[in-house]
């Protein structure tokens, strides 16, 4: 396999070098801004893909303490909560379930090998420069894991800041964080440590969390860069289980490391080449007295990945590259049922293309295919295509169609007494089309309506099977921008059909949900912001009952209110979260935190 990939690899890059030409301006409509859509940085008007932006500046005022917590604010997206600060957090897509969604920090994928699932919840926005979140087909690129789209976490390493945070809330909750750069001619560095605790709001649901960092970039030439990185989480909590089967005795434990190296040639211009490096290692320990369990996860990957892009020709832009991965799972499962040991590996490979023309002045064609071979389930190919027209100065139209594929993560097929290694990949075809509407001023305004057709979905069980198919229908809008003088909002809704082959709702899928964001400056140093969200009724799993059944959890409201003031050098806010101390259930069995309240002192230094 090693030898059949680095031929392609050598084959793909051999097609498009001696096409290559000098670098010009690229076929877009207004600065760059995004890299997720074509692996390259690209307006946002110039691509067919669905795209959303949180930047660092809007996560200040959102006073939100977990990417998982900022994404509920974007359309199309649903963050179901197992309970509060330290609990997990599944995130959705377009009615997609939390391993089709491929989280990247920096470019580099941090899905648990074990699950599939990447926790949104252990990444502090402190260290996040912007989010971006890329919906639909346009995520055919990226590989197993991108069936509902991808998240792309861009951290505050590539520009100098220096800050200090602590605060302090409800249920003994203390947070505080520590980001410090420097830079010289031809070398950038930064380091930052974050962390998290709270007693919890349930009896064993305290948690106890930190993240260390560091970045170092130097620059032999303006065109040159080679960055090196390392970040290392590590947590302790309750694991309080669900409220008809509690386990107050139980503890969870985590750590996750991450390396990469990243060289680029080409500076900021289209033409480009970059080779990374990484290595990612994460264990997760569980214990419970009660059953004598004692249980060790641990994964690691290893990749390697190369990209090329180049002009071809005034108005057409080509990318190329290809990735190498070796996963591996080493785990122990421990209790009164006796010890069972998995020992498992897995190589992964793939090459990509794209390619983006204009098609006169104000169309853009982008079309893109991905091939991956994977040493357990084998191969697949799957292309996207997509067209962006702008009809006048105001208004721009977006049409995509592409697959993906989420191909089955090593529980699934090596768990012991409950597994199938037979598994083949779950997949699916989808299609989207949005337009995007300058209102005035910077307010801006999206329309997107969307349609997925999956099959071979894995359903659980003992063993699990691909017997699953589902179909997606929906659509959503959004405003964000300026108001006035003073004021900012961020405002989505979006409406989901998601059904299995037999016409059943999909469970944990609302078919309704919505967000708002109001931000608005009293004074040029005191400001004022008002959060809504809301999650319509939807169909879920009672596992209190046998054999289980199917419950329809309702419809809730979430508000919050934030102060922020300026004092000194530094920014005080002060906020409440839950302010109707709404009583809910994120996930059946799985209550949410009443009302709260928290402090925070921001200070530059």
């Amino acid at each position: 396999m090693f030898r059949t990939f680095c031929v392609a690899a050598i084959l793909v890059v051999g097609l498009i070098a001696p096409a290559l030409g000098s670098a010009q301006d690229p076929p877009v409509f207004e600065l760059p801004d995004v890299t997720s859509p074509g692996r390259r940085p690209q307006s946002r008007t110039a691509t067919p893909a669905s795209v959303s932006v949180i930047t660092a500046a809007e996560l200040a005022r959102l006073g939100v303490r977990t990417v998982g917590d900022a994404l509920r604010f974007l359309p199309e997206v649903t963050v179901r909560d197992f309970g509060g600060l330290g609990a997990v957090q599944e995130v959705s897509i377009r009615g997609s379930s939390s391993p089709h969604v491929l989280i990247l920090i920096d470019g580099v994928p941090i899905n648990s090998t074990a699950l599939g699932i990447a926790q949104v919840n252990t990444i502090p926005v402190d260290i996040v420069e912007r989010i971006e979140v890329l919906r639909g087909p346009f995520s055919a690129i990226y590989g197993s894991g991108a069936l509902g789209g991808v998240i792309n976490i861009v951290t505050r390493s590539a520009r100098p800041v220096r800050q200090a945070r602590a605060g302090a809330g409800s249920a003994g909750t203390t947070t505080g964080s520590v980001l410090w750069s420097w830079q010289g001619d031809r070398v950038r560095f930064s380091v930052d440590a974050t962390g998290d605790a709270t007693g919890g709001f349930r009896p064993n649901s305290d948690f106890g969390g930190q993240t260390y960092g560091a970045r170092l970039t130097l620059m032999p030439r303006d065109d040159r860069s080679l960055s090196i990185g390392v970040r290392h989480y590590r947590a302790d909590q309750g694991a309080p289980g669900d409220t008809a089967f509690p386990s107050p005795l139980a503890r969870q434990g985590a750590a996750r490391t991450a390396l990469d190296a990243t060289w680029r040639a080409g500076g900021t211009g289209v033409s480009s080449t970059t080779l990374r490096a990484y290595w990612m290692d994460e264990t997760i320990r569980f214990t419970d007295p009660a059953f004598g369990e004692q249980d060790r996860t641990g994964t690691s990957v290893v990749g390697f990945e190369g990209q090329v892009t180049r002009q071809r020709g005034p108005a057409h832009v080509a990318t190329a590259g290809f990735e190498l991965q070796r996963h591996q799972i080493d785990a122990v499962f421990d209790s009164i049922f006796g010890m069972t040991p998995i020992q498992h590996e897995a190589w992964v490979s793939a090459i990509y293309a794209i390619t983006d023309h204009t098609l006169g002045a104000a169309t853009l064609l982008s079309a893109g295919l991905r091939y991956d071979t994977h040493s357990v389930y084998g191969s697949q190919l799957n292309p996207r295509i997509g067209l962006v027209h702008r009809s006048d100065e105001r208004t721009v139209w977006r049409l995509a169609v592409g697959s993906t594929f989420r191909g089955p993560s090593f529980l699934l097929l090596y768990f012991p007494g409950c597994s199938n290694p037979n598994l083949r990949p779950e997949r699916a075809w989808s299609a989207d089309a949005g337009v995007e509407r300058t209102l005035g001023g910077s307010l801006v305004g999206r329309a997107t309506v969307f349609a997925t057709q999956a099959v071979d979905l894995i359903r659980s069980g003992c063993p699990p099977v691909n017997i699953d198919t589902a179909s997606i229908l929906g659509g959503s809008v959004e405003i964000e921008g300026r108001v006035g003088s003073r004021t900012l909002v961020r405002l989505s809704a979006s409406l989901t059909d998601a059904r299995d082959g037999a016409g059943a709702p999909l469970i944990r899928v609302p078919s309704l949900g919505g967000a708002a964001a109001v931000h608005i400056s009293l004074t040029p140093r005191a400001a004022v912001g008002v959060l809504l969200t809301y999650v319509g009724s939807r169909p879920d799993v009672d596992l209190s009952t046998f054999p289980s059944t199917t419950v329809t959890l309702p419809a809730y409201l979430l508000a919050g209110v934030r102060y922020t003031q300026m004092l000194g050098s530094g920014t005080l806010q002060v906020g409440v979260d839950n302010l109707l101390d709404t009583v809910y259930e994120g996930i059946k069995g799985f209550p949410g935190p009443g009302r709260t309240v928290f402090a925070t002192y921001t200070v530059g230094f």
